[in-house]
């Protein structure tokens, strides 16, 4: 998953929506940001599960 190019689309896109100001942003525009943000919560919260798995393996039981 590439982070840094979500980060983009979702700078890039909200830097539009500021600009615009209340220039009928649809409803599918907000979504599209909130997918981002959810996307990139995603890869940074397997990012960490992957290091910890790497760093402490499971033992067990």
């Amino acid at each position: 998953m590439h982070i840094r190019a979500l980060t983009t689309v979702l700078a890039a896109s909200w830097e539009r929506l500021k600009k615009g100001g209340d220039a009928g942003q649809t409803s599918a525009e907000l979504a599209v940001i909130a997918g981002v943000v959810i996307a990139i919560a995603i890869g940074v919260v397997a990012a960490i599960k992957t290091f910890t798995d790497a760093k402490i393996p499971l033992i067990s039981g």
